[in-house]
């Protein structure tokens, strides 16, 4: 029955942790370079960052496009981690309860795991430049110098 219970709990956060989440994020500066990618850690359900933000690579214009999604490789992450906290369930809950405890409390180590540790992968281009209509002109400057680049 405990088996039967452990699959259960797994079977349950598999299905729960494979759904597409995606966040894009648009500045409308010119974008320059190549498109970075970076693995970017969380606890307490995404709420708290434990790694440092992306865009290291970028100077003090900031990023042109960021996307954070749950690739391939983070829902490999969170399933190893489940079947870690199924583990650690199976090890820490009581055997001797009934069998809807004990697959409760299976369920709910193998869910706390991944709760308090999980990844996203993040993609983003650094920025040329401020968007030519933030720019501020000083007297006798042309908008449409700013935006072709030309430097008198």
């Amino acid at each position: 029955m405990k088996r039967y219970a452990a699959i259960a709990a797994l079977a349950a956060f598999a299905v729960t942790s494979v759904a597409c989440y995606n966040t894009k994020v648009q500045t409308g500066a010119a974008p320059v370079g190549p498109t970075y990618q970076d693995r970017q850690w969380f606890t307490i359900g995404g709420l708290v960052g434990l790694s440092g933000p992306a865009g290291r690579e970028c100077d003090a214009d900031g990023l042109s496009r960021s996307e954070s999604r749950m690739a391939g490789m983070d829902i490999l992450i969170n399933i190893g981690l489940g079947i870690v906290g199924g583990a650690a369930g199976v090890a820490i809950c009581d055997e001797d309860a009934s069998a809807e405890t004990y697959g409760s409390c299976v369920s709910g180590v193998s869910t706390l795991v991944p709760f308090l540790l999980s990844s996203r992968t993040v993609s983003y281009r650094c920025a040329r430049g401020p968007r030519a209509d933030e720019l501020e002109l000083l007297p006798g400057e042309r908008r449409a110098d700013l935006e072709l680049g030309d430097e008198d």
